[in-house]
C-alpha cells in the first residue's frame, strides 16, 4: 500500500459510509481513482470491511467477552471450533491470538440468560479444548480513529470525536423494516441506499429516513473499518489491564492519554476479572514494548497487572449480529 492507500483507509476509519466523491475532494482527486484503489483494498484483503458502531444495548442486546487457552488442538479439532464459532449468529466478535489469549470472542446475546445458554453450549460442543477461560463485560466501547495511517497527530479531547457504546440505554423499539436496514448496513456499512431499498421492499427516500432515524437516535454511532492490520504492518494487540487505587481524575487522565496516543484504536471499560481492554496497532517487538512500558511508567500507581495478546487474525468484528442474513450484500 502507498500512501495514498492509506489516507484512504484514514478517511474511511473516520466514516466508511461517505462517499468515493467526499473522499476524492479531501485527497484532492477523482472519484473514478478512489473507487478502483478501494475495489482494489477489498480484493487485496487489506480492508477486510466496513462497518458500523452500533449501541447494542438500544438494539435489544447485551454483550460479553471471553479469553480462552485452548488445549488438545490439531488441524482438524482447529476447523471444528472455528467453522461453529464462525457460523454462529450471537458470537460477531472472533480473534484469533498469541500470548495471554489464543481466542478471543465477543458474544452478543439477547440477553443475559440467552448469554448463559450459548456459553454452555460452547462448554458441551469443545470444553475439552478450553483449558481455561476469561469472562468480562463490556462497560463503554470507545473507537479513536487511526492516525497514524497518514502520521497525524490526534486532536485535543475537547476537539477530538469519538464513537462510544454500551452506555446505560434503554432498548429502543425498532420496526421490522429499520432492523432489516440495520442489518444490511451492519453487513456492509457501504451498502448503497438503492440497494437497501430494493432488497428490503421500501422506496429509496424511505430507506434513507430510516437510516439517519438509526444515527439520530443513536443506535448507529459511527462508520468505520476493519483493515487487515498484518498486511498494514500494525498488527494488533489486544491488551487486558487490572487497575487499582483507580479514581474518577485518575481515570480520566488515562483515557485522555489513550484517545492522543496514535496507536491505540479501541478503549473498552470492563468488569469482571479485569478493568480495561486496549487495542493497540503498531509493530510487533520493540515499538508494542515502549509503550506497554510508557504507561507502566506514568501510571505506575493504578496499573497494577497487564497481559497482552498479539491477534494474529480476525475472522470477525462487529457490535451486534446480522439479523437478516438474507440480506447479506458482502
Amino acid at each position: 500500500m502507498d500512501l495514498t492507500d492509506r489516507k484512504i483507509l484514514y478517511e474511511l476509519d473516520q466514516d466508511s459510509r461517505q462517499s468515493y466523491s467526499a473522499i476524492a475532494k479531501s485527497l484532492r482527486t477523482s472519484p473514478q481513482v478512489i473507487k478502483y484503489r478501494v475495489e482494489n483494498l477489498l480484493a487485496s484483503g487489506a480492508l477486510q470491511c466496513c462497518w458500523p458502531m452500533i449501541e447494542y444495548r438500544k438494539a435489544g442486546y447485551f454483550f460479553g467477552l471471553y479469553f480462552f487457552k485452548l488445549q488438545n488442538m490439531d488441524e482438524e479439532a482447529e476447523k471444528e471450533l472455528f467453522d461453529y464459532l464462525n457460523n454462529h449468529q450471537f458470537i460477531p466478535i472472533i480473534m484469533r491470538g498469541e500470548g495471554y489469549a489464543d481466542l478471543i470472542i465477543g458474544i452478543c446475546a439477547k440477553g443475559i440468560f440467552h448469554l448463559r445458554d450459548i456459553i454452555t453450549e460452547l462448554n458441551n460442543r469443545f470444553g475439552k479444548n478450553f483449558r481455561e477461560y476469561d469472562t468480562t463485560i463490556p462497560i463503554g466501547f470507545t473507537q479513536f480513529h487511526r492516525s497514524y495511517l497518514i502520521d497525524a497527530e490526534k486532536k485535543q479531547p475537547k476537539e477530538a470525536y469519538t464513537a462510544f457504546t454500551g452506555a446505560d440505554v434503554r432498548e429502543e423499539a425498532l420496526a421490522e423494516n429499520e432492523r432489516k436496514v440495520l442489518s444490511m448496513v451492519n453487513c456492509n456499512a457501504r451498502v448503497p441506499l438503492v440497494q437497501i431499498a430494493r432488497k428490503v421492499g421500501i422506496s429509496e427516500i424511505s430507506a434513507k429516513n430510516i437510516l439517519r432515524r438509526l444515527e439520530k437516535s443513536g443506535i448507529i454511532q459511527s462508520y468505520t473499518i476493519l483493515p487487515n492490520h498484518v498486511l498494514l504492518g500494525k498488527p494488533r494487540h489486544r491488551v487486558l489491564f487490572k487497575l487499582s487505587n483507580l479514581t474518577t481524575q485518575k481515570e480520566k487522565m488515562l483515557f485522555t492519554y489513550c484517545q492522543l496516543h496514535p496507536n491505540i484504536v479501541h478503549h473498552l471499560r470492563v468488569i469482571g476479572n479485569w478493568d480495561l481492554v486496549l487495542d493497540i496497532e503498531v509493530e510487533r517487538g520493540e515499538p508494542f514494548r515502549k509503550i506497554i512500558q510508557e504507561m507502566k511508567y506514568r501510571f505506575s500507581d493504578i496499573i497494577a497487572r497487564v497481559e497482552p495478546t498479539y491477534i494474529y487474525k480476525i475472522d470477525q468484528f462487529r457490535d451486534i449480529p446480522i439479523e437478516y442474513p438474507k440480506l447479506n450484500t458482502k
